[in-house]
């Protein structure tokens, strides 16, 4: 029984002695390793190929990655070649082993596939980028950015819905050329991007009669900006028209009431009114110079109207106070008639030009005149100044 087990001992050592003489490397020995693409996005396929010497038919070579060991196995056809084809899932780093040789470290950097679309897009209104992302990411968050005219103007994060896909909201406050993008990256997969096809915004030009989604966008941005308009309704009628006068007097520029191209570049980036004094807290201002009528609330402008004051300087700078008011037609036919100095008064009148055209008063469009007289209460401080 010793003798077997000793017998069974010396042939252990012999076969273990014998177990590094085979793997030993010959002087020539070697392997090569080398990928068609380095870089890949997720789901691609890569060529692996390479070559053994001494050229043995038959022979395994492993691909093994650093951290995983041994991903793939093929072997050699007669000249010592290989070739396999791989559909790695992250970032590897690979080389090829024989039993007695092995290649050197070669990367093959796996992005992930991204996908980002731009909506349709329109000043003063809102954009939708929305895309996809694979592999599914569930948890993670991506960051989308917003591009005008190539430089960052906004940027969102956003949640990835089931981890692949994901939408973000804009809001296009300036003309321009914009384009949504998106990069994803994490340890194990490389950062793959997009962007969006370009989308431009239109500028359309409007005018009294002109309708649409257009329209509502202008006189939202009006009404923003505190020029007074009754609703944003869809309809450039005449309120619209007068409001639109009032902010091209504002903005020294033609006062016409229509909308060009160079109109809208105006709303995006206009001129803000400052009162002429910040005191107080609640009072009317009439510039003469610029024709319109300003209520100044807590120091800052707040609403502006078309206005025409008297022509030939009928109506007299100073400081006054409402003293008097009527709801409805004067004698002299006054509509809504709120008076500051004498019979000289705030009121509604039918034709109300882009000039002093007046006896006096300070004329505004007739179906604003309610609306005026409402917001002048008895006491009320009116300045009156070039």
């Amino acid at each position: 029984m010793r003798r077997l087990i000793l017998t069974m001992v010396t042939a252990f050592a012999v076969l273990a002695g014998l177990a590094p003489v085979a793997a030993a490397a010959g002087a020539g020995d070697s392997v090569t390793l080398r990928a068609n693409k380095t870089k890949i996005k997720y789901g691609q396929w890569v060529r692996i190929e390479g070559r053994a010497t001494p050229a043995v038919e038959d022979e395994l070579v492993e691909i093994v990655d650093r951290e995983d060991g041994t991903i793939a196995q093929t072997t050699t056809d007669e000249d010592g070649r290989y070739s396999l084809l791989l559909r790695p899932k992250e970032n590897l780093r690979i080389r090829a082993r024989t039993l007695t040789a092995q290649s050197a470290f070669v990367p093959v950097k796996v992005a992930f596939v991204v996908k980002v679309k731009l909506s349709k897009l329109a000043l003063f209104g809102h954009a939708k980028a929305s895309g996809t992302i694979k592999p599914a990411q569930p948890g993670k968050r991506a960051v989308v950015r917003l591009y005008r005219n190539g430089k960052l103007t906004q940027r969102k994060r956003v949640g990835l819905r089931n981890g692949r896909s994901f939408k973000a909201g804009f809001d296009i406050r300036k003309p321009g050329t914009y384009k949504a993008k998106l990069g994803f990256g994490t340890v194990d997969l490389s950062t793959g991007s997009d962007a969006s096809t370009k989308r431009r915004t239109r500028l359309p030009g409007l005018s009294l009669g002109s309708r649409g989604d257009y329209v509502r966008r202008l006189e939202k941005r009006l009404i923003q900006l505190g020029y007074v308009i009754p609703a944003a309704d869809r309809s450039f009628g005449v309120p619209t028209r007068d409001a639109m006068y009032a902010f091209n007097k504002i903005q020294r520029r033609a006062r016409t009431g229509g909308v060009t191209e160079s109109t809208w570049r105006a709303l995006a980036d206009p001129k803000k009114p400052r009162p002429r004094s910040r005191s107080p807290r609640k009072h009317i201002e009439i510039d003469q110079t610029r024709q319109v009528v300003m209520w100044v609330v807590k120091g800052k402008v707040k609403w502006i109207l078309h206005t025409s004051t008297g022509a030939g300087g009928a109506t007299h700078d100073g400081v006054y106070r409402m003293h008097r008011k009527i709801a409805g037609y004067s004698p002299g036919r006054l509509y809504y008639p709120s008076y500051f100095d004498g019979l000289r008064a705030i009121h509604g009148w039918p034709e109300v030009p882009n000039y002093p055209a007046s006896h006096g008063c300070a004329r505004i469009p007739m179906w604003a005149a309610v609306w005026a007289h409402n917001r002048a209460p008895i006491g009320m401080q009116v300045r009156v100044y070039h």
